[in-house]
């Protein structure tokens, strides 16, 4: 028994040394060096210098590229082709005529109700006057009908009959597709929350999946009257319609948008990362001569992402991007600012951005 004592002896030695040692250590690395910063190595790559700069708080969404107008052609009459100016990509003008229906009905019954009219005029009581002018009306109205002409100046987009066919009266036999020659426009929905920051006439920034290379601007164009409520989730829809065109830009193309809400010019902005909050006090960790510095500061604006630096550090000065490991409370340091406005937490879709 004593032999195994003697055995357990020297190896809880080593371990409450190695112990003490490890925490000696430790803590000579992270020795606090006074309003809660803590000395570590300051290496080139944890440094930025503070300068000024564009700033911009934006609402996200997506939604699909639309034509403002797209109609679908179809005839109030039946009859046969005989004339068909449809060609799918073709540009047409208002009031352009694309399909002609065979008129030979039309043009009978139209011979027809005007003869009616004028006996009616001659010898027919007021009453027989009426109809008889109103079934004029009517066959004159059929036989306009016969040609199908451009509702707005636009682009063929499907062209569904050709010359010799039968053409019905609804729309189910529609001969063609024509959407609206100009910009395209973008239906998102943006949260209850976010939405009394939208405004008709904010610039937007549109990133479109199939040309992620390149960003495309527009402005808020409408924004609803009534809000969405699905399953309890309520939003408001707002249409955006693009300022700029460009032959790569299809329909049903996906769209990712910033609406531009709030936009700070020349101004002093870090890292959400750099501020620190020592029991309710915003700081910053300066870098002097290689060594970290807390200073006091006042934010304006922020976000997840950056925030705006309102009083205590200048342009030129050297600050630490990241704070963490130089504070002494590790859930005071993960705090956003308490200064400005709301952060990421107050709404999914707000970013700020800065150029």
């Amino acid at each position: 028994m004593k032999k195994k004592r003697r055995r357990f002896l020297p190896v809880l030695l080593i371990l409450v040394i190695g112990g003490v040692l490890f925490f000696w250590v430790r803590g000579s690395r992270m020795k606090p060096a006074g309003n809660g910063a803590l000395r570590s190595d300051i290496r080139p790559q944890m440094v930025m210098t503070v300068e000024k700069k564009d700033l911009q708080k934006t609402i996200a969404a997506s939604g699909y590229l639309s034509p403002q107008q797209s109609k679908e052609l179809f005839f109030s009459v039946s009859g046969k082709v005989i004339t068909d100016r449809l060609s799918e990509g073709r540009r047409v003008k208002k009031d352009e005529v694309l399909v002609e229906l065979d008129p030979t009905k039309q043009k009978l019954d139209n011979l027809q109700a005007q003869k009616a009219y004028d006996l009616a005029l001659i010898n027919g009581l007021e009453r027989e006057i009426i109809e008889a002018e109103l079934a004029l009306k009517m066959a004159q109205e059929n036989l306009e009908a016969t040609t199908l002409r451009a509702p707005f100046d636009g682009i063929i987009t499907r062209d569904l009959v050709d010359v010799g066919d039968y053409v019905g009266i609804n729309e189910q036999n529609a001969v063609g597709t024509i959407i609206a020659d100009g910009p395209y426009e973008i239906e998102v929905r943006i949260s209850e929350n976010e939405s009394p920051q939208v405004a008709v006439g904010q610039r937007v920034m549109i990133t479109v999946e199939a040309i992620p290379e390149r960003k495309f601007e527009g402005r808020v164009k409408t924004i609803a009257l009534q809000a969405v409520n699905d399953n309890g989730v309520v939003t408001l829809p707002v249409s955006i319609v693009l300022t700029e065109e460009s032959p790569l830009l299809k329909p049903e193309f996906s769209a990712e948008v910033e609406i531009i809400v709030d936009e700070l010019k020349d101004q002093l902005v870090v890292p959400i990362t750099a501020i620190v909050n020592d029991k309710g006090v915003e700081q910053v960790i300066k870098v002097v001569e290689n060594k970290p510095v807390p200073t006091p500061v006042k934010t304006g604006m922020s976000s997840g992402f950056e925030v705006v630096i309102l009083e205590g550090i200048v342009p030129g000065e050297e600050i630490l991007i990241n704070t963490y490991q130089f504070s002494g409370n590790t859930a005071a340091s993960s705090s956003t600012p308490t200064q400005g406005r709301p952060g990421p937490q107050s709404g999914a879709g707000i970013m700020i951005r800065g150029r």
